[in-house]
Formats: C-alpha cells, sequence, structure tokens
C-alpha cells in the first residue's frame, strides 16, 4: 500500500508538470526511501511471498529487471530531482511497471515520454495510460485503413496505370 500511494505521488508531480510545457519536470522524491521500498518488494517476490506467491516466473523476472533499472537510476543519489529530464521520464516509466506488475493493472499503467511540440524544439512531457495509447493506436489504424486509396479500374486497358497517369 506504502507503495502505490509513493508512485500515485510520484506520478501526480510528475504528470502535472509534464502538462504544462513551459515548466521543468521537478519531482523532489528521496531516492533512499524509493530503494528501500523497492528492496522490501524485491524480497517478497524472491522469497514468493504475500501477492508473489501466485506469480509466475517470467512476470518476477520483468518486476526484477525493472527494480535493476530503478536501482541503477538512483545509485549515488539523494534525490530524483539529480536525475536529468529524461532519467526522471526513465525512473517514473520503471516505477509505473513495478505497480502494474504488482496490482496486476497493466491497462492503469501511466507511460510518460518526452515529445516535441510540432513547429517547436521544446520537449514537454505527455503521460497517458496504456489504455489511452492502446486506444489511439486503434484509432489511428483505422484512420489509415478508412483512407486507403484504391484503384478503381487500374489494369484495365490503361497498361495497369491509374487514369490520371
Amino acid at each position: 500500500m506504502k507503495f502505490v500511494l509513493m508512485a500515485v505521488g510520484f506520478a501526480a508531480v510528475l504528470a502535472s508538470a509534464g502538462a504544462l510545457a513551459e515548466q521543468p519536470v521537478l519531482v523532489n522524491t528521496d531516492a533512499k526511501s524509493i530503494i528501500a521500498q523497492q528492496e522490501e518488494i524485491r524480497a517478497e517476490a524472491v522469497a514468493r511471498k504475500g501477492r508473489y506467491k501466485d506469480m509466475d516466473e517470467r512476470t518476477i523476472r520483468d518486476l526484477l529487471a525493472k527494480q535493476d533499472k530503478v536501482m541503477d537510476l538512483l545509485d549515488g543519489k539523494e534525490h530524483s530531482t539529480e536525475l536529468s529530464k529524461i532519467d526522471q521520464t526513465t525512473l517514473f516509466n520503471s516505477l509505473e511497471s513495478i505497480e502494474a506488475i504488482v496490482n496486476k493493472a497493466e491497462d492503469e499503467r501511466m507511460v510518460c515520454r518526452r515529445e516535441r511540440t510540432t513547429g517547436s524544439h521544446r520537449t514537454q512531457n505527455v503521460c497517458k495510460t496504456v489504455a489511452q495509447l492502446r486506444t489511439e493506436r486503434e484509432q489511428g489504424q483505422t484512420a489509415i485503413g478508412a483512407r486507403d486509396i484504391r484503384c478503381e479500374g487500374c489494369g484495365e486497358g490503361n497498361g495497369g496505370r491509374p487514369e490520371a497517369w
């Protein structure tokens, strides 16, 4: 439960900072608290205790790999604000992945990306849930499929070329 609250707080600050293109991402989270929490989760997962007792081996490996990434990012740091904006985003995404694995809620996992606004060289954080990203991807594929231009009558008496040629 403590993990969920910390991850939600971390997510709220990062997402709200990312919503404003002009604002820097400032997430001042104690690195030692995050590391201690991840060590608790790791100990339970490796021992297959509590919520981890029925977790399959692949999921445990994924969890441990995400935790390794978090540990590497925070190694030697006191606060997450010591990380670059890109590393803060990577940290956020890794913690969200861990939370999704622990809570078995992949669709609710937030994914943040650094994106450039059209016509600008500035980047901003754009955060969406996995479910939102999937919906956007499906809508994009549907829109592309609807725009699939087919040549009516191609190959009929015009050497296989469209009429405008």
